[in-house]
C-alpha cells in the first residue's frame, strides 16, 4: 500500500510516520510505503509525474489550499484511493462528503483511532485490488483473480483467458458479457472488438497496437485509441 502524507506541520507529520511503523509491526500482512508532502502544490506536482497513491492522509487547514479541494483535484484524475481528512475540528464534515471522504483523524492523533481508521481503508483498498472473475469453463466454474487476469480474446465462439503464469482458460461466455462484468474496474479496457486487455500488463501503445510485457502484440481499433490513450494514461499517472 501506498500512503501519501500532506501536512504543513511536521510534527504532525512525524507522528503519523510513528503509528504507521507501529501498524506495520504489529500488522506485518499489510506492509505500506509511506512518501509525505508539506504543501498541496508539491503533491499535486509529483502526481503530474509519477502514479498516484492508495491512500492520503490530508490535512485540511493549510496554506495556500485547502486539504478538500486538494481532495477534489486528486479525485480528478479518477483516482479511487482512500482520502482521509486531519483536522483539529469536525466542522468540515459535511464538505468531505463531495470528495468521498473515508473520514476523519481528529488532531491531536491517537494510536488506536489512527490504527482502527486505517485497518479500515487498508481492508477495503485489499478488496478492490483483489476482486476476482467467476467464469464459466467445461465441467464446471472458475475463480479468476482480476489482478491475474491478463487478456481475454475471441476466437469463433470461445474465449480464451490468459493469465499472469501463461496458463490459459476456456469459456463460451460472450466478450461483451465479460466487459459488462469488468466495466467497474479501470484495469480493462476492449482495444478491439475481439480482446479484452488488462492495462497493469501494457508496456507500450501505439496508434494501430498495444504491446505487452510478455512482448505479445495487440491490434487496436482506429477510432477506439483516443480513448485508449486517455485510459492508459489515467491507468500509469
Amino acid at each position: 500500500m501506498r500512503l501519501c502524507i500532506c501536512d504543513d506541520h511536521p510534527e504532525d507529520v512525524d507522528r503519523i510516520r510513528t503509528l504507521t511503523a507501529e501498524l506495520i509491526w504489529d500488522y506485518p500482512q499489510w506492509p505500506i510505503q509511506v512518501q509525505s508532502f508539506s504543501s498541496p502544490f508539491d503533491l499535486l506536482e509529483y502526481l503530474e509525474t509519477g502514479r498516484g497513491f492508495d491512500l492520503y492522509l490530508l490535512d485540511i487547514l493549510m496554506p495556500h489550499m485547502s486539504g478538500l479541494d486538494l481532495a477534489e483535484r486528486i479525485r480528478q484524475r479518477g483516482e479511487k484511493a482512500e482520502i482521509l481528512f486531519l483536522t483539529s475540528s469536525r466542522e468540515f464534515a459535511i464538505d468531505a462528503f463531495r470528495v468521498r471522504a473515508s473520514g476523519y483523524l481528529l488532531k491531536p492523533l491517537e494510536k488506536k483511532a489512527f490504527t482502527e481508521t486505517l485497518l479500515f481503508c487498508i481492508q477495503a483498498l485489499s478488496s478492490e485490488k483483489n476482486a476476482s472473475l467467476l467464469i464459466k469453463i467445461r465441467g464446471g466454474l472458475r475463480k479468476i483473480c482480476l489482478q491475474d487476469l491478463v487478456l481475454i480474446e475471441s476466437f469463433n465462439h470461445s474465449r480464451i483467458c490468459t493469465l499472469k503464469d501463461g496458463s490459459k482458460l476456456e469459456t463460451a461466455t460472450t466478450l461483451s458479457s465479460l466487459m459488462e462484468q469488468l466495466g467497474g474496474d479501470d484495469r480493462f479496457f476492449s482495444p478491439h472488438r475481439a480482446y479484452i486487455v488488462n492495462l497493469e500488463y501494457v508496456s507500450g501503445l501505439y496508434p494501430s497496437e498495444l504491446l505487452l510485457i510478455n512482448g505479445e502484440k495487440l491490434p487496436v481499433s482506429r477510432k477506439l485509441y483516443g480513448d485508449l490513450k486517455a485510459a492508459f494514461m489515467r491507468f500509469v499517472f
